[in-house]
């Protein structure tokens, strides 16, 4: 006796829906859980509340210092500063065939060290004038790793891979 093509994948068929319906079965259609006894009341103690001097007076919390960031750099950068004590950033011009990447690889390797992240974009004219006057001489992309105040700790021009760029803002703490 020949088993054709067509009942071995009858079969198969069959035995994967017995197997579906046991996986259902066991992670879905849970017995009810045996019924237990109620917890306990919960009771609360309370203590005496002690009368305090009149002159004793609490500690006023103040706001932390807004950090020192340097104002020459470019408003995107400023504002990621502001939030974090290392920034990577990443210059790139929109529509630029491999700037995209550039821009994704950056993003990954500020994720992965834990530090700030900043895309500046080339055809913004202030952008483009604050980072020509920081950086003479960078043209997109290029990535950068910044430290408070505004100390720039590593740039290369070009692609670089986003371990390459962790590794870099990890240093630069």
């Amino acid at each position: 006796m020949q088993i054709t093509r067509k009942t071995k994948i009858y079969c198969g068929a069959g035995v994967s829906l017995v197997l579906v319906a046991l996986v259902f079965k066991l992670l879905v259609l849970k017995s009810p859980a045996p019924a237990t006894a109620p917890p306990p009341p919960v009771v609360h103690h309370t203590t005496p509340v002690r009368p305090t001097a009149p002159h004793a007076r609490t500690a006023k919390r103040t706001a932390p210092a807004a950090p020192v960031i340097d104002p020459t750099l470019p408003a995107p950068l400023r504002r990621a500063l502001r939030h974090n004590r290392v920034v990577v950033a990443v210059l790139y011009a929109p529509g630029v065939p491999g700037d995209d990447a550039a821009v994704a690889s950056a993003l990954r390797g500020a994720a992965a060290a834990h530090a700030g992240f900043a895309a500046l974009n080339t055809s913004n004219e202030t952008v483009a004038r604050a980072i020509a006057t920081k950086l003479p001489g960078t043209s997109d992309p290029s990535v950068f790793i910044v430290r408070r105040p505004g100390d720039i700790r590593f740039l290369v021009d070009g692609y670089i891979d986003g371990a390459v760029v962790a590794q870099a803002a990890r240093g630069a703490r």
